[in-house]
C-alpha cells in the first residue's frame, strides 16, 4: 500500500470514529434529559458536585491505565457535563414553561 493510500484509510477511520464519538455523545444528552426529568420530580439541583467529582476521579484513572492526557482528559469531561448541564437546564425550564400555560390557560 502506498503511502497516500495509507494516509487516506488512516483519514477514513478517524471520521469513522469521530462520528462515534458524536453518536455516543447524543446518547449521553439523551440521558441528561432523563437525568433532568428525575431531579424536577425529585426537587434536586442540576449541578451535583460530589458525582462530578467522582466521575472526574474514575476518568482520571481510566485515562493513567489508558496512557492518556490528563488535561485532555478533564477537557473533555468538563465540556460533556457542561453540556449535559445545558440540556438539563433546557428540560426543566421547558417543563416550567408548560406548567405555567397550562395555569393560565
Amino acid at each position: 500500500m502506498t503511502e497516500k493510500l495509507e494516509l487516506e484509510k488512516l483519514r477514513n477511520e478517524i471520521a469513522m470514529i469521530t462520528f462515534e464519538i458524536f453518536a455516543l455523545c447524543r446518547k449521553r444528552l439523551e440521558l441528561a434529559r432523563k437525568i433532568a426529568a428525575v431531579k424536577l420530580k425529585m426537587s434536586l439541583p442540576i449541578e451535583d458536585l460530589e458525582v462530578e467529582k467522582d466521575l472526574k476521579q474514575r476518568v482520571l484513572n481510566f485515562c493513567k491505565k489508558n496512557s492518556m492526557n490528563d488535561d485532555f482528559c478533564i477537557n473533555l469531561l468538563s465540556l460533556l457535563i457542561n453540556e449535559s448541564k445545558r440540556v438539563q437546564g433546557e428540560v426543566i425550564k421547558s417543563r416550567f414553561k408548560e406548567k405555567a400555560s397550562k395555569m393560565e390557560g
